[in-house]
């Protein structure tokens, strides 16, 4: 079992980790991070994991990426590339009612959320 300090810890690692510094380890660069939530209101009891939202942005994607994971009822944006924002979904592809996610809010909807798209600017 692995204790509460340990994984508050490992999350404190990641939300401080520059996206240079995570995207050799995790094959790729990442926009955006993530926390995700069993229940509503982020409770930390209910944390599903913390999970990274690949690519440059400008594109919808699933927040499970793997398909294998619990609903997600509630969801706290730890960190976002420089002029990017994030906003999560009900519905697949990006569809159903949006929700703005800044960064160190805790976003909780009637239903769960299912997708995601990171706004960045063009480069």
């Amino acid at each position: 079992m692995i204790s509460t300090t340990f994984t508050i810890a490992l999350l404190t690692a990641l939300a401080a980790a520059s996206p240079a510094a995570l995207s050799a380890r995790q094959g790729g660069y990442f926009v955006s991070v993530g926390n995700k939530y069993s229940g509503k209101g982020c409770n930390p009891n209910q944390l599903i994991f913390a999970d990274p939202i690949f690519g440059n942005g400008n594109v919808c994607q699933p927040l499970d990426r793997f398909g294998d994971g619990g609903a997600i009822n509630s969801y706290e944006t730890l960190s976002v590339s420089a002029g990017c924002s994030v906003e999560i979904y009900t519905g697949p592809d990006c569809t159903g009612t949006a929700f703005s996610a800044p960064v160190g809010g805790c976003v909780t909807g009637n239903s769960a959320f299912v997708s995601t798209f990171v706004t960045c600017p063009s480069t």
